[in-house]
C-alpha cells in the first residue's frame, strides 16, 4: 500500500472536521511515540462539498505510505436536528424510547445484548422517574397549599426542587442522555423515512465514493464509520456499488466502529436500510471488519449487524473482531476508560498506551489493507455473553 484514501463518517455529533482533524493529529502522535511510527498530519481543507480532509505521511512497518483522510460532513445536520432546551431533551427522549418500545427495538436489544438495552433505555426510565417524583413533589405542595400552610408550602418547595434539578442533571450526566437520546431520535426518524436532508448527504457521499473506486490512483479505498456514523458507512457503501459496474472497481475496505446498527435495522419501517445492509453483506467487491468491544456500552459488542437478515448462502458479511482495549493499557487506565462510556467508545479513534493488534492509525495510515492487516483473526461467531433469556433465535 503506497497511496490510500480513507473516507470518514463519524456519529451523532455536532462537532465538525476541526474537532477531528484536531483529534486525529493528537492521538496519532501520541500513538507515534508508543508504536514508533513516523506520522505527520497536515493541515485541515476544505476539499469540496461536504467534505474536509487532510494528508497524513507516515512511515510504519518501515514502509512510507501517503493518505488522504476525507471527512464526510453531516455535522450540520446534526445541529439542526439538536433540541437545546432541557425541556426540549426531555420530550425528545420520552418520545424516542416510547417508539421503540412500541417498536421492539428495546425488547430486542434487552435479549440480545443487556448493556446496549441499558444506553438506550436508562435515559428514558430516568427522565419518566423524574416526571414522576416532580409530580409527587407537585401533589404535597398543592395538598400544603389547600390545608392552608402557605408557609409550609414553600419550604417543602425550597427544599425539594433544587434537589429535583440537581437529580435530573447527575441522571442526565451519567447516562449521557443529551447524547443518546438525541442520536435515538434520529435514528428513529431516519427509519420512518423523515430525515430527507439526510438521505440527500448519503446520496452525495455515495457519487463521491463511487468516483474514487474508479481512480487508479488509490491503491485502498477505506470507509470507515464510527457509532451511528457505521449505519451511515452501510448506506454510503450499498449505494456506491451499485453505481459502479461489477470488476471495474477497486475492492473497497469497510471498516464500521462501534455500531450500534440495531437501532435502526430492527425498526419495522426501515425496510430500506435493511435492503442495504443485505447488499452489503452479500457483496464480494468490499472487504468488511465490523469492530466493537464488550466494555463499550453503547454499542451492539459483538453483533452481527445483518442478523436475521436473508443473506444468499456463501455471502462474507461482516467479519467481528474484538479491539481487545484490555490489552492497550495498563490496568489502571483500562480501568477508567471501562467506566466512562463516552471515552470508551470513542477509544476505537485514539491512541493506546501499549502496542497491540488495534491500531488506528496503522489501520488508516499503514501499508497493509484493512483484510491484510487482520488475516490472521478468525472473526467472532456468536457472541452470547450479553444475551438475556435465552436471545434471539436463530
Amino acid at each position: 500500500m503506497r497511496r490510500r484514501l480513507v473516507c470518514y463518517i463519524g456519529g451523532f455529533d455536532p462537532q465538525g472536521p476541526a474537532h477531528y482533524h484536531q483529534l486525529y493529529a493528537t492521538e496519532a502522535a501520541r500513538q507515534a511515540a508508543v508504536s514508533g511510527h513516523e506520522i505527520s498530519v497536515g493541515r485541515r481543507q476544505r476539499l469540496g462539498e461536504h467534505i474536509a480532509g487532510w494528508e497524513v505521511d507516515a512511515r510504519i512497518d518501515g514502509q512510507s505510505v501517503r493518505t488522504r483522510y476525507e471527512f464526510l460532513r453531516w455535522d450540520d445536520i446534526v445541529r439542526a436536528r439538536w433540541p437545546r432546551s432541557r425541556w426540549a431533551l426531555l420530550r425528545t427522549t420520552l418520545w424516542a424510547s416510547w417508539q421503540c418500545w412500541r417498536d421492539g427495538v428495546m425488547w430486542y436489544s434487552w435479549r440480545r445484548s443487556w448493556p446496549a438495552f441499558l444506553a438506550l433505555a436508562g435515559p428514558g426510565l430516568a427522565m419518566l422517574i423524574w416526571v414522576l417524583l416532580l409530580g409527587v413533589v407537585g401533589v404535597l405542595a398543592a395538598g400544603l397549599w389547600g390545608a392552608g400552610w402557605p408557609l409550609a408550602t414553600g419550604l417543602w418547595l425550597l427544599l425539594t426542587l433544587p434537589g429535583l434539578v440537581a437529580l435530573g442533571v447527575e441522571a442526565e450526566r451519567r447516562t449521557q442522555m443529551a447524547w443518546l437520546m438525541r442520536s435515538l431520535a434520529c435514528l428513529v426518524r431516519q427509519g420512518r423515512g423523515q430525515t430527507p436532508e439526510l438521505e440527500a448527504r448519503l446520496d452525495h457521499f455515495a457519487a463521491h465514493l463511487a468516483a474514487a473506486l474508479q481512480d487508479p490512483a488509490h491503491d485502498e479505498v477505506l470507509l470507515v464509520g464510527h457509532s451511528s456514523g457505521a449505519m451511515l458507512a452501510v448506506s454510503v457503501a450499498a449505494r456506491a456499488l451499485a453505481q459502479v459496474p461489477a470488476g471495474a472497481a477497486a475492492r473497497l475496505s469497510l471498516l464500521t466502529l462501534g455500531q450500534c446498527g440495531a437501532t435502526l435495522s430492527q425498526q419495522p419501517q426501515a425496510q430500506a436500510y435493511r435492503d442495504e445492509l443485505v447488499a452489503v453483506g452479500s457483496s464480494a467487491q468490499l472487504h468488511w471488519l465490523d469492530v466493537s468491544a464488550p466494555a463499550d456500552g453503547c454499542c451492539y459488542a459483538l453483533v452481527d449487524p445483518c442478523e436475521g437478515l436473508p443473506l444468499p448462502p456463501g455471502s462474507p458479511g461482516a467479519k467481528r473482531l474484538s479491539p481487545r482495549f484490555a490489552q492497550l493499557f495498563t490496568p489502571a487506565s483500562y480501568e477508567r476508560i471501562r467506566h466512562d462510556k463516552y471515552r470508551c467508545h470513542f477509544q476505537y479513534l485514539m491512541a493506546s498506551e501499549v502496542v497491540g493488534e488495534y491500531d488506528y492509525f496503522a489501520i488508516t495510515a499503514g501499508p497493509r489493507s484493512l483484510q491484510e492487516r487482520f488475516a490472521h483473526r478468525d472473526g467472532v461467531a456468536d457472541f452470547r455473553q450479553f444475551e438475556c433469556f435465552g436471545g434471539i433465535r436463530r
